[in-house]
């Protein structure tokens, strides 16, 4: 009752509330965890068993040996000792108590969001702080802990669980985890639980479970885990170094040497001026600061808010189409061009065609039911005609450095991030040479307090995980199983476009790179280009598919899940697949680019 009560509190009983929970979620939050301890001492023995076992080498195992105790998996299944009888029982009732932990952990959307706010606004006393350690750091702790006890004993032989056979054991733990923590970041909203720390725990996570659970010579877990972290941090110091220097253009109001030559009169005018520039400029720079920009720029343009809404809409199809064709456009893009599954001439040929036909499609499409009158512009505030120093010089230094990262990469053999750092230092040099020392508005220092750090934290953590899983040749079968279910690849590759509108594109590409291998299907293979496609595009069917959509509903207040799908989904539905028959045709017709 406690729970339910907690969940969704009325602002005028916090502070009662947070006083019940002070005094019984902690407990009960222990007790819970308790039961499944002392249950695991009854039933298992929570002395864990010494499992003799040979060093079985994950990372070079065959992947159909770790799929449902297969007699391909001898090797693994020999080793993996006989579970104890005597705990199907405790399986059960553990993993029935999971919900029961997660639901008191998860009352941190009301008491632990709500009545902390309001602490925060008032006057703070001991036994505040003593609530919010009980009410939140407690109940945390706990649920983390009764997780990792339960997954550690059935990697363990502590629990049985009915429905898993042989080598599965050993892996189950960390689909479950992987799965259980996606699912808080997906439910970011719901449950006000910040997507990277969620990130940044799951990927520890997983790798944790995989070196506690897993078969590995310590050698082969220390070659595997660096072998992750090198590939990651890749992605992620291009992703800071792009977005920092897109925050030195921006602040220097570069951006508005684009936008002054907008000289549209009527609706449709603007509409197919914004989306062939949101188009141009996504493909050079990141799509999502492309998205902030031009929604920015659409608030200061247009007054009429319906209208500007449904031009954000399009907005956000635009750039996800404009980034598809380019290495430095998108996330997934670039995920695929650093991995070596696209490179630069071949993406461009390949892919600008399908691109541009789903541009033209959504705005084809809304063209038909947009009326063709004037709009009306929105008056100018004080201001916006200051003009920093330098402003032409960094825009389009930042812009060329930035497009020039493929060639520089190509001809210096260096990696695709260490280009974007050289920009980046060019970059901070001449913004120190033409503003004042302790001016941080326009330096490199003052755009790095800017930039969106928890936007890399998050690919940090999704794609540590997604290593793990990768590492073990979980990927890989599961490219095996999808492949069985789902004869062609390309329609592996449409599905993985319908599932990048649900959840985000960058753990679903990282998962297709893993699934299948570049010696079967070589770079610039028309697999990789209609995956690189469908990722980049498919977000844009949903508003929460893409980084950029979620930024557009998070600037328009007025814009939800349920408008953007009437407004903006059945234009973007029809330039998705005008594109895929693009992509489709070009290999029939022989046309694509190796």
């Amino acid at each position: 009752m406690f729970l339910f009560s907690c969940w969704r509190t009325p602002e005028a009983s916090l502070a009662r509330s947070r006083r019940h929970y002070r005094r019984h979620g902690s407990r009960f939050t222990f007790v819970a965890t308790a039961i499944i301890l002392a249950l695991a001492a009854r039933r298992g023995g929570m002395a864990f068993p010494s499992i003799s076992r040979p060093e079985t080498n994950l990372i070079t195992a065959s992947p159909s040996d770790f799929a449902r105790g297969k007699p391909a998996g001898q090797a693994l299944l020999a080793s993996t000792p006989e579970r104890p009888s005597n705990s199907k029982w405790f399986s059960v009732t553990s993993l029935a108590s999971i919900p029961l932990i997660s639901l008191a952990t998860a009352k941190l959307r009301g008491l632990g969001g709500r009545a902390f706010r309001v602490l925060r606004r008032s006057t703070r006393t001991t036994e505040d702080v003593r609530g919010e350690v009980t009410g939140v750091v407690v109940p945390v702790l706990a649920g983390l802990t009764g997780w990792l006890a339960l997954m550690y004993s059935i990697q363990h032989s502590i629990v049985t669980v009915p429905f898993l056979t042989g080598a599965q054991y050993e892996y189950f733990p960390i689909v479950a985890t992987f799965v259980a923590g996606y699912t808080v970041i997906v439910l970011e909203e719901q449950t006000e639980i910040n997507k990277a720390a969620t990130a940044l725990i799951l990927g520890v996570l997983v790798w944790a479970l995989v070196g506690t659970g897993v078969d590995m010579t310590s050698s082969a877990f220390d070659v595997a885990i660096k072998e992750t972290l090198e590939d990651v941090s890749e992605v992620v110091f291009f992703l800071l170094g792009a977005l920092t220097i897109v925050e030195i253009m921006d602040a220097h109001k570069g951006f508005d040497i684009i936008t002054k030559l907008i000289q549209a009169k009527t609706q449709r005018e603007l509409l197919v001026i914004v989306s062939v520039l949101t188009f141009v400029l996504s493909s050079v720079l990141n799509n999502l600061t492309v998205v902030i920009v031009m929604v920015s720029l659409l608030q200061k343009l247009v007054k009429d808010e319906d209208f500007r809404m449904r031009l954000g809409g399009i907005v956000v199809v635009a750039s996800n189409a404009g980034g598809a064709w380019t290495p430095i456009g998108d996330i997934t893009t670039t995920m695929l061009y650093i991995g070596g599954q696209v490179t630069t001439v071949p993406l461009l040929a390949n892919l600008f065609i399908p691109s541009v036909l789903c541009l033209i499609g959504t705005v084809g499409f809304e063209l038909t039911r947009m009326d063709d009158k004037p709009f009306e512009r929105t008056p100018s505030s004080p201001g916006d005609d200051e003009v920093p120093n330098g402003q032409a010089v960094v825009f389009w230094g930042g812009l060329i450095g930035m497009i020039t990262v493929p060639a520089f990469t190509a001809i210096t053999q260096c990696p695709a991030w260490s280009g974007m750092m050289l920009v980046l230092g060019l970059l901070g040099l001449i913004t120190s040479l033409l503003h004042e020392p302790d001016d941080n508005r326009y330096s490199l220092k003052g755009a790095l307090t800017r930039v969106e750090v928890p936007d890399a934290l998050f690919f940090l953590g999704v794609l540590f995980a997604v290593g793990g899983l990768e590492r073990v040749g979980l990927l890989k079968e599961f490219a095996i199983q999808l492949s069985n279910l789902v004869p062609s690849d390309a329609l592996v590759a449409i599905f993985l476009g319908f599932a990048s509108a649900v959840v985000d594109n960058v753990p679903l590409v990282a998962a297709a790179q893993g699934m299948y291998d570049i010696s079967v299907h070589p770079a610039n293979d028309g697999l990789w280009n209609l995956i690189t496609y469908c990722a980049a595009t498919g977000g844009s069917l949903l508003v929460i598919g893409s980084a950029a959509g979620v930024a557009f509903m998070g600037m328009e207040r007025n814009v939800s899940f349920g408008w953007y799908v009437k407004s903006v989904a059945p234009a973007a539905l029809v330039g998705y697949f005008l594109g895929v028959g693009g992509v489709l045709a070009q290999q029939a017709l022989g046309l694509s680019v190796a």
